[in-house]
C-alpha cells in the first residue's frame, strides 16, 4: 500500500512539471552541429585549440537568444554544403556568400557584406590593381569556394574580349596554402576575401600585401541550413534581428572589422 502512494505521487508530481512546462513554454535547449572552415580568419579560426573568430561568436550569439548551444566542427569549405545535405551539420557558417546557385539547395540568412582584393608578396615587381592587372597570371583562390568561379568570370568577360590572355587558376585548400604559393613564387597573387585579405597580410607582418584598389564583386555572405529549414530559418533570423536591436551584432561587426549589410544593399545583392 506504501509503495502505491509513493507510486501515485511520483505519477502525480510528474505530471504536474509536464503540465507547467507546457504551460510556461519551456522547451528543452538544443545543440546544435555547425559546420565551419577555421582556416578562414577574421570569420573563423582556431584558438588554443578552439574555434574563434566572427562567425563563431556572432552564431553563439544567435543561438543564445533561443536557449540553444553551438557545437562547431572544424571541416574544409569544399565539404561544407555535402556535409549539412547529409545531415551532419545542422547549420553552416564559414564566410559563405549567397548566390543564386547556392540558394537551389539551402536556405540563407544575409549577416554581412564583402567583396574580394588581391594579395601579393610585397617585394614582388607585380602590384595588380584590378581586374585587367590579372590577365595572364597563375592566381591562387580556395577550392570549393566562389573564387575561382570569379576569376574565370573576369577571364571570359575582361580578359578575352581586350585581347589579353585568360587568368590561370591554381586551386588550394585553404586561404594560408594559397599565400605560402605566392611565397614560393609557384603564382603569382592570391584571391580572396577582403577582410580574410586583411587578416593575412597581418598575420604575415608584413610578407604579403593586398595590392588591389578595385572593387571586385560585392557580395552578401550567409548562415546556410538545409532547403525547407523554414523553423531553423526562423530561428536564425529571430536570432540575428534580436543581437542586432541588442547592439551584440554591432560590437562585433566592429571587433573584426567587417562590413554590415544596409537594407539597400541585401535588396541590390540578394539574388532574386
Amino acid at each position: 500500500m506504501h509503495n502505491s502512494k509513493v507510486t501515485k505521487k511520483h505519477l502525480l508530481a510528474s505530471l504536474l512539471m509536464t503540465c507547467s512546462i507546457v504551460a510556461t513554454g519551456v522547451v528543452e535547449a538544443k545543440t546544435y552541429n555547425i559546420g565551419t572552415d577555421a582556416t578562414f580568419p577574421p570569420f573563423e579560426y582556431m584558438e588554443n585549440n578552439k574555434p574563434a573568430g566572427f562567425d563563431i561568436d556572432i552564431l553563439s550569439k544567435i543561438l543564445e537568444q533561443s536557449g540553444d548551444e553551438a557545437n562547431f566542427i572544424d571541416t574544409r569549405f569544399s565539404n561544407l554544403i555535402s556535409g549539412l545535405r547529409a545531415n551532419k551539420f545542422d547549420i553552416l557558417i564559414s564566410g559563405l556568400y549567397i548566390t543564386p546557385e547556392r540558394l537551389k539547395i539551402v536556405d540563407m540568412v544575409p549577416y554581412y557584406k564583402t567583396t574580394e582584393s588581391v594579395l601579393v608578396a610585397k617585394d614582388s615587381a607585380y602590384q595588380p590593381k584590378g581586374k585587367m592587372d590579372l590577365c595572364g597570371k597563375t592566381v591562387a583562390s580556395i577550392k570549393g569556394s566562389k573564387f575561382p568561379e570569379q576569376l574565370a568570370k573576369i577571364s571570359t568577360e575582361t580578359c578575352v574580349p581586350a585581347g589579353k590572355p585568360a587568368i590561370s587558376v591554381r586551386e588550394f585548400t585553404t586561404s594560408a596554402e594559397g599565400i605560402q604559393a605566392v611565397l614560393a613564387k609557384a603564382v603569382d597573387a592570391h584571391y580572396d576575401d577582403t577582410s580574410v585579405a586583411q587578416s593575412l597580410a597581418e598575420k604575415l607582418h608584413g610578407r604579403v600585401v593586398i595590392s588591389s584598389t578595385d572593387s571586385f564583386f560585392p557580395i552578401l555572405g550567409g548562415i546556410a541550413v538545409r532547403k525547407g529549414d523554414t523553423a531553423m530559418l526562423e530561428k536564425l533570423t529571430k536570432g540575428l534581428e534580436a543581437i542586432k536591436s541588442s547592439g551584440v551584432y554591432e560590437q562585433l561587426v566592429q571587433k573584426y572589422r567587417l562590413q554590415a549589410p544596409t537594407a539597400e544593399d541585401i535588396t541590390n545583392y540578394m539574388p532574386k
